[in-house]
């Protein structure tokens, strides 16, 4: 069973772990900031406990944790999303993805979900569109997808 677990209640240990993914060579080069370190890294899930704009989770399959989705921007209406997988695992972006969308359907009631990718990110383009987000604008260094409306009912929990 997927179960999100917010960061403002994640253990040291928890936390140590996803800073570790963050920094993992096979994922920073897919973020727009480069290595945190500790101190920034829990000063910055600190700073999630007042923020109702942003909610970040450790996503868990049962016992195993599998990866990180992270909601910014919220409003009434829509928001953009992040994601990643545990870098030591395979094959799970559809999972995190298919209840990233259940999620902010049912627990932030949003209409429209954004999202963002590096254009050398082949392999989050594909799986946006192959999730039924829209290509909706791209310029020299990034793609942005949407998937809302209706779309976001039939499209998006598959």
């Amino acid at each position: 069973m997927i179960c999100f677990k917010d960061f403002t209640t994640l253990s040291q240990s928890e936390l140590e772990m996803v800073l570790k993914w963050r920094n993992d060579e096979r994922i920073t080069p897919f973020f727009t900031h480069a290595a945190v370190g500790i101190k920034e890294h829990f000063a910055f899930v600190k700073s999630l406990k007042n923020n109702t704009s942003k909610k970040y989770f450790l996503v868990y399959d049962d016992e195993k944790p599998i990866g990180v989705v992270n909601f910014i921007n919220i409003n009434k209406d829509e928001c953009e999303f992040g994601l990643y997988q545990n870098p030591n695992l395979r094959g799970f972006g559809k999972v995190l993805l298919k209840n990233l969308v259940e999620y902010a359907l049912q627990n932030l009631g949003i209409k429209t979900l954004n999202a963002r990718a590096f254009n050398h990110n082949a392999k989050a383009s594909a799986l946006y569109l192959n999730f039924g987000f829209a290509l909706v604008k791209q310029d020299k260094t990034m793609s942005y997808f949407r998937l809302g409306g209706g779309s976001l009912f039939a499209k998006g929990i598959k």
